[in-house]
């Protein structure tokens, strides 16, 4: 019985390592910015589909795909960007901005 147990407890712990095995990360996501609200945060849509709100402070940078610096009034819907979110995994580190789709 005590087998079981400790089998039974090492498999709920395996599970909740992978279930939350991302979080305090930095995630990266590609995408085209769908919505822009007027605080400067935005929609993603990913490259696999999926929507994501996009949360910007004073410590997000901005820059053109060419390395020149950008700035958050260039961040436009039609945009494809690469954006690095931050450990909160809401708020945007950076936005690398390639262009209009």
């Amino acid at each position: 019985m005590k087998k079981i147990a400790a089998v039974s407890l090492l498999l709920l712990l395996a599970t909740a390592t992978v279930a939350f095995g991302h979080a305090g990360e930095v995630h990266s996501y590609m995408g085209t910015i769908t919505t822009v609200n007027e605080d400067g945060s935005f929609q993603l849509k990913k490259t696999d589909g999926q929507a994501i709100d996009v949360l910007v402070g004073k410590a997000t940078t901005y820059l053109h795909a060419d390395g020149r610096a950008a700035s958050a009034s260039d961040v436009k819907t039609g945009l494809r960007v690469v954006v690095k979110i931050s450990t909160d995994g809401k708020t945007a580190l950076s936005v690398k901005m390639a262009g209009a789709k």
